[in-house]
């Protein structure tokens, strides 16, 4: 018996599983008799009830080396002016001095940070730069000039999990993921198109549009794109289609055509 299964045959076995794997069944639903049941019913209370109002701040603790800044934030980031201040002294560039108060749009994504993962400190990597002027992109000075960017380590948390969930969940942001720093880059660019992006190591080259990035906001795009390169295969080998249809029909899979898109037919 060969030691392996012929590159051939693996892949007339993979496609129909792939291509055309059949709905799952459902199970009827159970049938129930109803039954009038007599019951006591209280009286209605005269006094309505009021509903609790929608939490307007979250509380974060911010760290920072040996800074440490607990403060309850207003979930879309508009905070008073003191509040402001004392968020720019932990976000201010370490070397320079250079102090700017963070824009509320970004203020409003660390609240969102802070909502989905409560009681988790918030480590501020790097906030407010001291930079050159200088057009990269046609975009002048880096987000963390104008106060719009912060790099984060949500202490406790999968930063894989606050990666997809920011980039899931929001948009007119720039999410950056850093696996040899271990930390996230979080900005609000309503000026520019949403980036996502990684840098495998320090100093490389950004790979935008990770994979990561797609299936965050689509988990079946790569599935997908799976499905209609393989298409395009079986489409310029006639024999090898015929017999994936064909193989696909003995299985029992809702189609024998594997090789043309179920919607379109």
């Amino acid at each position: 018996m060969p030691a392996s299964i012929p590159f051939g045959l693996g892949i007339c076995i993979y496609l129909p599983t792939l291509l055309w794997a059949p709905a799952p069944a459902h199970a009827p639903a159970p049938h129930t008799n109803a039954v009038s049941i007599a019951a006591a019913v209280p009286a209605p209370s005269l006094t309505p009830e009021v509903a609790a109002a929608p939490a307007s701040t979250v509380h974060v603790v911010l760290t920072r080396g040996q800074k440490r800044l607990d403060l309850d934030l207003p979930l879309d980031g508009k905070v008073a002016p003191e509040t402001a201040d004392a968020i720019a002294l932990m976000m201010r560039d370490p070397n320079s001095g250079r102090t700017k108060r963070i824009a509320s749009g970004t203020l409003a994504l660390l609240a969102d940070v802070a909502v989905r993962y409560p009681g988790h400190e918030i480590e501020v990597v790097s906030a407010v730069r001291a930079e050159p002027e200088r057009s990269r992109d046609g975009i002048k000075h880096s987000k963390h000039w104008d106060g719009h960017a912060i790099d984060l380590i949500v202490k406790g948390a999968k930063l894989s999990e606050v990666r997809d969930v920011m980039w899931k969940n929001h948009r007119d942001v720039g999410i950056g993921w850093y696996p040899e720093g271990g930390f996230i880059h979080l900005d609000y660019r309503p000026d520019v198109h949403d980036m996502a992006w990684t840098q495998p190591k320090k100093n490389a080259d950004n790979i935008y549009h990770p994979r990561w990035s797609r299936l965050a906001r689509d988990p079946e795009a790569e599935a997908a794109a799976s499905r209609a390169e393989m298409r395009r295969v079986l489409a310029k080998h006639p024999t090898l289609s015929r017999f994936v249809s064909s193989l696909a029909k003995v299985m029992g899979y809702e189609t024998p055509a594997v090789t043309h898109d179920r919607s379109s037919s």
